[in-house]
């Protein structure tokens, strides 16, 4: 083509202009095609630059006529603008026309609307036509309804899905569909949609089918818009999730239940009481937590299944006796229960339900041919809704049960805020005594075992030295021994603290009789309630008298005489093997507990030492009946030929007084540090 400067014809100009845009359209089309289809445009172009008056809009059709053959990429557009712009005003015909530059300005413009116009056009002509395939062919049913509710159009897969054929549902409200419990808050939420408050509603619901049940389906919704951006219609997609509603029901109910006995677990228990709290503020309420006493008997002696059975007919006996209160009963653990009730006047006291409960699973109950009975331990707390949180009532029900399982079987009790606080303290003691022992904050130390006896030739001659544990607590002072194994029990500790304590005093006892020779006494060791009934305690003294280069004579080991009265084998087998080697034992926390006296013919002990409550009474309360049992007590121990001792004694008459009714030997401030 000859210079732009100089006149063209209107065909040079379309063969320019299919040259230009030729590469940019977006299927490769041959140059006539694109030239033919550009002729008739170079012709609409200069006819509407020729009319008077001049009208922009005449040359629209131009760009839409562009889109529709295709010439439609991304340069399409500017590299038509670039050379019309600047080829038109070189066309002969064109060169009397009066505000040509203009004229071909606003035609440009026109262009650039036009093209633009189509192109979004044909855009949503191709999304409608795919929105149209997916309609039809999609699995999951679908209705177009418009903005005011109406249904418009449902898919094949609605059909299937709900029962409903395109012309049962065409031109009626899609709310008479929907579930009337959830109706409301579905229009709700199509109304947000609208209002732009949200851009797409998503909810789980229940539909009616066109047989007239219910069922479940996912509800997805969004809205359709026009080639302006204007919202017309929603589209609501509907899944069928009936089946998994029901597997999540069942998953759900698993959760929240006792598989054995079907009552709500712990969990639902927890939620359940959350909800009634929050529902009255006002609202009084009782937590009865239960334990089954020795159940581990009834599984160990009969077998699993018979205590399965059993725990089904406890869970069925609690419901049957609270049925006439507004009550939860719920299994906690494996032999633990709990029922929440909100108390009415007809409810009855604390006392009377606890009795009510023992009374009730007392009553033997025949499982399998056999007759069964159990008692519970019942911890009770009463509280107003607006007092206190859940977990704070379930925790108090748990400390409260605890705390009555320590006197005995069949007790029950109320909640006691200062027991609860004492025990606390303790608990938290307890789980902080590792990490002091770690830092040896927990010591050994050791005091003088003092001759009582005034026939003995060593009388107030020290006979042995007792270790014993001290804590130095940077907030509550010195714990003392006696404490300090009570709280290892409690914890982990206890599996090395009985071992460390046995090692270190028979070092120290080395490290004097090396220091001070042979006249230095036995040291006294009490053992942990852990250690007495381990297997390896034996080899454990003999590995520790063989390492600190001791003799079996030179230590002393106390038993708690609870582990020997519970005939635990182990423990029973230790006693006789260490006194068989010649090691001493004596039975610490003597005369608490039944049958103390037939185990000093029956076992090789060298002695008892009283239990520390009993020595305290006697010292504390003169008037106490303990005191004259104590007086009958020593000399029945001293008969059997074993020693007596005694531990706390602080003051001179308190070391006189066991003088005479035959203590043996003792120790405390009063006696030696």
């Amino acid at each position: 083509m000859s210079s732009p400067a100089q006149p063209v014809s209107r065909a040079e100009l379309a063969r320019a202009w299919a040259h230009a845009v030729g590469p940019t359209t977006e299927v490769p089309l041959p140059p006539e095609t694109i030239e033919r289809c550009l002729r008739d445009n170079v012709d609409r172009l200069v006819d509407a630059l020729q009319q008077e008056p001049f009208s922009p809009d005449a040359v629209a059709d131009t760009a839409a006529a562009l889109v529709a053959r295709g010439i439609a990429g991304d340069d399409s557009l500017a590299c038509t603008v670039e050379l019309l712009g600047r080829v038109l005003p070189t066309l002969p015909e064109l060169s009397a026309i009066d505000g040509l530059t203009g004229k071909i300005a606003s035609a440009l413009g026109a262009v650039v609307t036009g093209y633009r116009a189509a192109v979004r056009r044909r855009h949503f002509d191709e999304r409608n036509a795919w929105f149209r395939e997916v309609f039809d062919s999609a699995p999951m049913g679908m209705v177009i309804s418009r903005l005011d509710g109406t249904v418009v159009e449902t898919n094949g897969a609605l059909t299937e899905l709900l029962y409903y054929r395109p012309a049962d549902l065409a031109g009626r409200e899609l709310a008479e569909i929907l579930h009337p419990d959830d109706a409301a808050l579905l229009q709700a939420g199509y109304q947000a949609l609208i209002d732009g408050k949200r851009g797409r509603l998503q909810r789980r619901t229940r539909v009616i089918t066109g047989r007239g049940d219910a069922t479940w389906v996912a509800l997805t919704v969004s809205l359709l818009r026009d080639v302006t951006g204007q919202a017309t219609h929603h589209v609501t997609m509907v899944e069928d999730i009936a089946e998994r509603q029901l597997l999540e029901q069942r998953v759900r109910h698993q959760s929240l239940h006792d598989l054995l006995t079907g009552l709500p677990n712990r969990l639902h228990f927890a939620i359940h009481l959350e909800e009634q709290l929050e529902r009255d503020h006002n609202a009084a309420f009782m937590i009865c937590k239960i334990d089954l006493d020795c159940f581990g008997i009834v599984t160990d002696g009969l077998g699993i299944s018979i205590g399965d059975l059993l725990l089904r007919s406890v869970a069925a006996r609690l419901e049957t006796l609270v049925a006439d209160e507004r009550a939860f009963v719920a299994r906690i653990d494996a032999d633990e229960f709990a029922i929440l009730i909100e108390e009415s006047p007809t409810t009855p006291n604390a006392a009377t339900l606890a009795a009510r409960i023992n009374a009730e699973l007392s009553e033997p109950v025949y499982l399998a041919g056999r007759g069964l009975a159990v008692s519970a331990c019942v911890g009770i707390v009463r509280r107003t809704a607006g007092e206190t949180e859940a977990k704070e009532l379930i925790r108090a029900a748990e400390a409260t049960l605890h705390r009555i399982k320590r006197t005995g079987r069949g007790q029950w009790g109320l909640y006691d805020p200062s027991a609860d606080a004492e025990d606390r303290a303790r608990y938290a003691l307890a789980t902080s005594m590792p990490a002091a022992w770690e830092d040896g904050q927990v010591t050994l130390s050791y005091q003088p075992l003092v001759r009582l006896d005034p026939a003995a030739a060593d009388t107030d001659h020290t006979v042995a030295l007792a270790a014993l544990l001290g804590w130095d607590h940077p907030e509550h002072g010195v714990v003392q021994h006696d404490d300090c194994l009570a709280l290892a029990e409690q914890t982990g500790l206890v599996l090395t603290i009985g071992r460390w304590m046995l090692r270190q005093a028979c070092e120290q006892l080395r490290a004097w009789r090396d220091e001070r020779g042979a006249a230095v006494p036995p040291v006294c060791i009490d053992l942990t309630t852990y250690l007495t009934q381990d297997p390896d305690l034996v080899e454990l003294v003999q590995d520790t008298l063989t390492a600190t280069q001791l003799g079996p004579a030179d230590i002393q080991l106390g038993m708690p005489t609870e582990v020997i009265v519970a005939a635990h084998g182990d423990a029973v087998d230790n006693v006789g093997t260490l006194a068989d080697i010649g090691v001493r034992i004596v039975l610490t926390r003597y005369g608490q507990a039944v049958g103390n006296l037939s185990l000093l013919e029956s076992l090789p002990v060298a002695g008892v030492e009283l239990a520390e409550p009993l020595v305290r009474m006697a010292a504390t309360r003169p008037d106490s009946v303990v005191r004259p049992a104590l007086a009958d007590l020593v000399p029945l121990i001293r008969r059997t030929g074993g020693a007596v001792v005694v531990t706390g004694i602080d003051s001179a008459e308190q070391a006189q007084w066991w003088r005479n009714i035959g203590a043996d030997s003792g120790r405390g401030a009063a006696l030696a540090r």
